[in-house]
């Protein structure tokens, strides 16, 4: 994708070029109080790209310092959220549940690691995952 976009960017450049070349009279130009009276159309057209590009520079310079705040803020969100998880995690081991008997009243149950929920497990644990893991 980045090189139909350099591609894009040097035709368009070589476009102006011609253009530019093609077009040299001079013209009288005002602008906000500014006013020059034998300006070169090339010039203009020249002055004009490059602003053009300036300002699309600063837009994609604010776009990315924004994407990476963001990202910055995510990533920070994604750390906190990772820890109380592990917090959780730790806690859990300790922490007895009420469970439903077969009867219908509750009873304490204690909470099995995942250690231990394997070796309860009726299916032998290879190591390999569920079969549809990508690898």
């Amino acid at each position: 994708m980045s090189q139909v976009i350099v591609f894009l960017a040097l035709a368009f450049s070589i476009v102006i070029a011609i253009f530019a070349v093609q077009n040299t009279t001079p013209v009288a130009v005002q602008f906000l109080g500014f006013r020059a009276d034998a300006v070169a159309v090339s010039v203009l057209v020249l002055i004009s790209a490059a602003l053009g590009a300036a300002a699309m520079l600063l837009l994609g310079i604010a776009r990315e310092v924004s994407l990476r705040w963001r990202h910055r803020a995510v990533a920070q969100q994604l750390k906190a959220a990772q820890a109380r998880i592990a917090v959780l995690e730790a806690a859990q081991g300790t922490v007895a549940l009420p469970a439903v008997s077969s009867a219908g009243s509750l009873s304490e149950k204690p909470v099995m690691g995942p250690a231990e929920a394997a070796a309860a497990s009726p299916v032998p644990a290879t190591g390999d995952g569920p079969p549809d893991a990508k690898r």
